[in-house]
Order: structure tokens, then sequence, then C-alpha cells
């Protein structure tokens, strides 16, 4: 049974407590002249003492907001905690939005503050309006020696913490604001049943307005007094990972992806003698791992595998994540079950969790020692009726049952306290006290999550069968060709893909060419799935891509912006497969749409 969750006091209080328990352990590691460098618990409580003086000098205090516009960097902690600490809500915003987005959210959340790094102080002072406007480097720095104790507001457990902005996939973004208690109960569960202890360093290249490395790096890593590896970009990450030698790591599916392809581009490198003695591993591994916790295959089998073919072959791909690696978690979009598969043959295990940022954000995860590989995990105890929390699925009766297939909908500690600014938003996402997730899934019989898309995304065609595009896409995205995708076909005969290809591949072919290499990829991605989810022709786009909105900051595809900004592309592709009233129903309307979603979502006026 696990620990129940009690908090007693704000994140600031925790805070101070954290620090002084192991002061000397280093907080915070990162690479600086080509050397490892840390930072301890003891000189960042003095920094953010620093920064708490820094805002009490501009009179910044409870229940204001301050901003943060960065590439994720050192300085994220001292903001978080000097914030904390003073009741002040903390904004951090993504660094890569458009001016549109960028301008909004500053206006919506009304800071007191913006905090920048240098390189961005002009396209964020051009969006800011009369918002003062600091760079990060000229907040001071703390004295280690001064042994002052944190300033600390008379704050509520209920008490916003942090405003997150989603990232807006059908309009603009809202403000989810997520309360201390929210942020430490999950933070308090994902340590829970991890199993990560004091000693281990958590490494990630996600940015700090996503909730989930928030949680698993901010205050999961303060809450063990473990260590914080900040990669100062990708090309830190891969060139200094050996020696930041991380034993657990956050990421999305295209750093795995990516990863693979590293290794990919490594056995095609080696002798034909190798690379078979690598194909006899990978063979024999798979007749061991399963796709849950449990071995198979006999005793000589594994002999093998652990004595010979461990040590020989994939002991050298782990010396790449520097040897001490347990495992992955993905999170944001599903990750590929070949790629799952893969790197549990290799003795990294990449596993899958999920979330919202209104549950701030893990609702399940697969763990090392209790996982099923293609699922989202189980789910944590704060959704556990034993403390205070519960799930359930409403099927499409309306029905509600944990043995049903239907939208998720879940109540409990970690459940956000409303939208920011939109309370009208906050009450339709709420159904008599549920929290409704939007997103379609079920639980097998051993209680692990399987999540198959979202609600608001489902195409009927014109036959009356019902899909998720997030199926068809996660099996089309297989293809080592196609870098993204989007499946379409509301009320059409057939559904279509809508594929970005990579760059190196689409050079080398002319149209002709192209366009039957990638059907043929798509035709094969898809042999498995049912006659009507399987695409019937394929479009070539050009690249989405954050800048045009058809990609959010998130790196998921804008489903609307895509149909608006290839409107005339897509409506004669339709037609030319004979779908000339599905163009009018799916394409012709997308505009207005967006529109809609604008005007919806604009702030109310102060």
């Amino acid at each position: 049974m696990a620990k129940s969750a009690t908090m007693t006091k704000c994140l600031g209080g925790y805070f101070t407590e954290w620090c002084s328990r192991k002061p000397e352990l280093p907080a915070l590691v990162y690479m600086e002249d080509s050397k490892l460098q840390s930072r301890s618990y003891r000189t960042l409580y003095a920094d953010v003492l620093a920064w708490c003086k820094f805002f009490q000098d501009r009179q910044i205090g409870k229940g204001e907001r301050v901003a943060f516009i960065a590439p994720k960097r050192l300085e994220h902690f001292n903001f978080f905690y000097a914030c904390w600490c003073l009741g002040i809500i903390a904004v951090p915003v993504c660094e890569t939005l458009g001016d549109v987005e960028m301008s909004f959210i500053l206006q919506d959340c009304d800071p007191a503050l913006v905090i920048v790094e240098k390189s961005l102080a002009k396209k964020v002072t051009a969006n800011s309006g009369d918002i003062p406007v600091v760079d990060v480097a000229a907040l001071p720095c703390g004295d280690a020696k001064a042994p002052i104790e944190l300033p600390r507001a008379d704050c509520d457990l209920d008490d916003v913490a942090v405003i997150i902005y989603t990232s807006g996939s059908t309009g603009m973004p809202k403000g989810v604001m997520l309360t201390h208690k929210n942020l430490w109960t999950n933070a308090h569960w994902n340590l829970e049943v991890a199993n990560i202890d004091y000693h281990g360093r958590i490494i990630s290249l996600l940015p700090y307005w996503h909730s989930y490395a928030l949680i698993c790096e901010v205050i999961c890593p303060m809450m063990i007094n473990a260590s914080c590896v900040i990669a100062k970009d990708i090309r830190d990450f891969r060139k200094n990972l050996p020696a930041y030698r991380p034993i657990f790591m956050l990421a999305v599916p295209r750093i795995v992806e990516a990863i693979k392809l590293g290794i990919d581009k490594q056995i095609k490198e080696k002798s034909p003698k190798v690379k078979t003695l690598i194909d006899k591993a990978v063979y024999n591994a798979s007749r061991i791992f399963t796709a849950g916790s449990r071995l198979d295959g006999g005793i000589l089998r594994m002999l093998t595998h652990h004595a010979f073919y461990d040590p020989l072959v994939f002991r050298k791909f782990r010396q790449t994540f520097g040897g001490k690696l347990r495992y992955i978690v993905c999170g944001g979009a599903p990750l590929d079950l070949e790629l799952q598969i893969f790197f549990k043959y290799i003795g990294i295990l990449a596993l899958v969790g999920y979330g919202l940022t209104e549950t701030s954000p893990v609702i399940s995860v697969n763990l090392p020692e209790c996982h099923r590989l293609g699922s989202a995990g189980q789910v944590l105890p704060w959704l556990r009726p034993e403390h205070g929390g519960d799930y359930t699925f409403k099927d499409d009766d309306g029905n509600l049952g944990k043995h049903l297939r239907g939208q998720l909908l879940v109540k409990g500690d970690c459940v956000m306290k409303g939208y920011w600014r939109h309370t009208d938003a906050s009450a339709k996402s709420f159904e008599d006290g549920w929290l409704n997730t939007g997103d379609v899934g079920y639980c097998d019989a051993d209680g692990f999550l399987f999540i198959e898309g979202r609600k608001g995304n489902m195409i009927v065609l014109v036959g009356g069968e019902k899909l998720h595009p997030e199926y068809v896409e996660d099996a089309i995205r297989t293809s080592p060709i196609i870098s993204e995708v989007m499946v379409i076909g509301e009320k059409c005969k057939n559904v279509y893909a809508c594929v970005n290809v990579r760059s190196d591949i689409s050079q080398k072919k002319s149209d002709a060419e192209l366009k039957k290499l990638v059907k043929g990829e798509v035709l094969q991605a898809t042999a498995h799935l049912a006659a009507f989810q399987k695409p019937k022709d394929v479009l070539i786009l050009p690249d989405f891509n954050v800048g045009d909105g058809t990609l959010t900051a998130t790196l998921k595809v804008r489903r609307f912006k895509v149909k608006e900004l290839f409107k005339n592309e897509i409506e004669q592709f339709l037609k030319e497969n004979g779908e000339e009233v599905a163009t009018k129903h799916e394409v012709g309307i997308a505009s207005s749409k967006v529109l809609e979603s604008l005007a919806n979502s604009a702030p109310p006026q102060a």
C-alpha cells in the first residue's frame, strides 16, 4: 500500500526543508567550458533568496504574476521557488511562440514583470505592451555563506502556484491554474511509484512550460535531494550524455525516434560480421522479453542473453547513455510500439506515461517493475478512492464505469483549479465533479490504461464507420521516411493521409517516384488495420512547423491550421478521389472555425 499524501505547507516552505536536509549535495548538474559542473542545494537556496529580495524590492507580492520566457536554464529553479516562497504565481512561457500567441498570453496573465533571456528581449518587448521586461542576467546571485532564512508568504495549499498555457491545438491557448497542492501531490505520487534514490540524476530536454518537466525535474528531485541535469540544447545533450550519466530521462517521442535513428546509423556503419552478431542478439532478445515485466524463452536463451549478447552487444549501446540509464519515460504523444520493443531488448526501457496539463499532469505511467508495452501504464494512486480520487469511463450512451470503453473522466487532488480568466471554459471541462479529459480509452483486466484518441478528433465515414485518426497516424509514423502525418476523412467514403516526408528522401525523388514510394510505405504500415482504417491515398504536404502554426509548441499537429493553410491542396486532392461532398464539410468551413475559436478565447477586459 502506498503511503498517504498529506501536504502541510506550500511549496516555498518545503523548499527550505529540502535544501537544509543535505545542503552539500548537487542540486543542478550542467556542462560549462567542457567540464561537468554542479550547483549545491546550499547555493541554490542562496540564489532563490536573492531572487526573493529582488521581487520584494519591486513590490511584487502574493497573487501577482511573473512570467519567464527563455530556453531551459539553471535560473528557472530560482524563478519557480522564489515565486512560491512569496506566493507569486509563476508563468513559464514558451520562447518559440509567434507574436500573436505570445502577445495574447502576456495580455491574458497580465504579469507584474517579464523575465527574459537577452536574445529574446526585443521580441518579448514588442509583445508585452507596458509590462516591464528584465534580462535574466540582471537578476542577482546569492551568497551561499549567508545563512538567512527564506521569506515565506502566508499561502494556502489551494492557492495558485503556476499558470501553464495549453498549446492551443484548437484555438488560442488557455492558462491552466495549478495549485501548490496540485503540484506537490502529483510529484509525491510520481516519486512513490518510481523508486528514484538520493544519488540519481534526472535529465530532460523538455521545457519548463511543459507540466511534465515541471513536476519531474523542478519538484521531484528537490523532494529527495537528487540531481537535475540541465542540458543547454540538443547538441549539448547528444555530446555530453555519457558524462551526465542519468538514471532516468524524460522525453517526447521525437527525441526517442532521433536516438533510435542514431543507433541505426551506428549499426549501418558496422562490418557484416558485427551486423550479423547484432541481428542474432536482437533475435535472441525477442524470444525472451514480453510486453510486460515477465521473462520467457527458457533458461538457455536467458543465459545466452545475460552472459554473451548483453555484455558483448547491448552494453555498448547503453554506454552511449552513460551506462546508468534505467528507463526513458515518454509523454505528450503515443510512442511507437516497435521503438518500445527495441529499447527493451537493449536494456533501456522506453516507457509511456499519460496525463494532461489540467491534471498536474501525470495520470498513469508504466514502470520498469510493472509495465505493459503499448499501454499508458496504471493510474497513479491519487486516482484511487482511498486517496480521495477516482476515475471512470463514459460511453456513447452516457453510462459510467471502469469496465467501459469511452471518454476518461477523473477527479482528485491533482485536478486543476480551472482556466485563468475563462470561467465558462472551466465549467465546460467538468461533468458532475468529474474532469472530462476528452480522451477515449479503456483499462484492461490488469488495470493498464489504453488511450485510443481524442473524442473531438473522431472521424465518421459516410458508411457510418468510426475511427480515431491517432490510431492510424501512429501506424503510419512507423515508416522511417515519414516525419509527420495527419489523417482526414470526415464524411468521406475513405480516409486519407496528409504526410510530411524526410527532406533527405524527398530531394532524391521525382514527384511521381516520391508519391509511389510514400503510398507504398503507408500501405505497408497500415496493412494490419481494418479495411476502413487504411488510407486510400496520400497527399504530400510541406513540413508542418511551429512557425506557421501547423504544429503546437509541444509538436502536436494543429489539425484546423493544416486544413486552413492547405485548403486548396486538400480540396483538390479529395475531389480527385471522388470526395466532392466531403470537401465542403471537412475543408470549406475550416476558416470560420478558426475565427470562431479565436473569438471565444479572447481575454475579457480587465
